[in-house]
């Protein structure tokens, strides 16, 4: 009787020592997380300013600059996915789509396999 309360003891002691551990990582991935989404932020707003569009990433500010979408379309490659524009634009996939289907409606852009491909005025 006596081992079997001290296997009993001894995998109760191993299930603590485990439930400590287990909730310590769940607190250390929630601040990898916050940290993360912290440098997405910082990700975004260089790329504003690469970009050179610094003046419309100030929050608050009374103007802002409207979007040329025929630059984004020229920055983007022949053959190019939706989120590519997003990343280009900056701007939330609503608004991405709304732009894809105007350069569709517009002959500027199709649908390929593989996203969308930029039109030339042979492939038309």
């Amino acid at each position: 009787m006596a081992r079997t309360k001290t296997s009993r003891d001894a995998f109760n002691t191993l299930k603590k020592q485990a439930g400590k551990i287990l909730t310590s990582l769940r607190r250390e991935i929630g601040q990898k997380e916050k940290e993360l989404s912290a440098l997405k932020q910082d990700v975004q707003r260089l790329q504003l300013v690469v970009n050179g569009r610094a003046a419309a990433a100030v929050s608050g500010s009374p103007s802002r600059v409207r979007l040329d979408w025929n630059l984004i379309l020229k920055e983007l490659p022949d053959t190019f996915s939706s989120k590519e524009v997003s990343l280009k634009s900056g701007k939330p996939m609503e608004q991405v789509y709304a732009g894809l289907n105007r350069w569709i409606k517009d002959r500027k852009v199709r649908k390929g396999k593989e996203g969308y491909q930029k039109v030339t005025a042979g492939r038309q």
